[in-house]
């Protein structure tokens, strides 16, 4: 969904880009090159949303107890009881991070298509003004 949103983004920030500048209003202008740093932007975190996820979906699939399996044949030691549980206090530490930037990512990325989508009603409304003023 996110992917087709973005897409949607950038073609119309192309279509309005592509238009004359000399027909425009230099607000427009100035307009458009704020809603491209803001598609931009948007995607940038976007991606990053996505690595953290992916980052944390690994850490959950990961046991904090695995051991490495020695394939020589000899015994295997047996795991420190504080090591274990200084591993899981790293995961659990490591989730919540994860967690946190997840939630901060998400929380921009929807502030930033907010003003996206601010600034295209602005350019829309203010291109609906062009035809009448001429």
């Amino acid at each position: 969904m996110y992917p087709l949103i973005i897409a949607l983004s950038l073609i119309i920030s192309i279509n309005v880009l592509a238009q004359a500048p000399e027909a425009k209003n230099p607000e427009i202008i100035q307009l458009e090159q704020t809603m491209a740093r803001v598609a931009q932007e948007s995607q940038a975190t976007y991606q990053q949303f996505l690595m953290t996820q992916e980052l944390r979906k690994n850490e959950m699939q990961e046991s904090p107890e695995s051991i490495p399996i020695d394939l020589t044949g000899k015994s295997i030691p047996i795991p420190n009881y504080e090591d274990l549980q200084r591993r899981r206090q790293e995961k659990k530490e490591r989730m919540e991070n994860y967690t946190a930037d997840l939630d901060r990512l998400y929380t921009r990325y929807r502030e930033l298509e907010s003003e996206r989508e601010a600034i295209f009603e602005k350019i829309k409304s203010l291109e609906g003004k062009i035809p009448a003023e001429q």
